[in-house]
């Protein structure tokens, strides 16, 4: 992930993987990272995937207007909105819907770039 200063973070994990359809249930552990950010991800596992039409029991996805593995709204949002300009910004609602990784920048900061990447091993 990037912010807006181009400022580069990494997070890795040692397993990612998904249940079975329905709920495409999030299975990650792991984390192998250098231990500068704490780990955002790992709240959300044995969560399934909710969409705008498929809830979660808070209505995350509704609210926050992305796709996600939602664990009380989460606390980070690689499938938020990308607001431009990047960097702070006030939610148009309650929620904070941008691009975020709350122990980077914050939720009230959209960042630049957001990628996630699978390998096989």
């Amino acid at each position: 992930m990037q912010d807006c200063q181009n400022t580069l973070k990494t997070i890795v994990y040692s397993h990612f993987s998904l249940g079975p359809k329905p709920d495409y249930k999030l299975n990650i552990y792991g984390y192998a990272s250098d231990k500068v950010l704490p780990d955002d991800f790992s709240a959300n596992n044995g969560r399934p995937f909710a969409t705008i039409d498929k809830q979660d029991e808070h209505a995350c996805a509704l609210h926050m207007r992305a796709g996600w593995w939602y664990n009380f709204c989460s606390n980070t949002l690689p499938t938020g909105k990308y607001y431009q300009p990047c960097g702070p910004y006030t939610p148009p609602g309650q929620y904070y819907d941008g691009l975020y990784y709350t122990d980077w920048r914050g939720r009230d900061y959209s960042l630049k770039f957001f990628k996630m990447e699978l390998s096989v091993e």
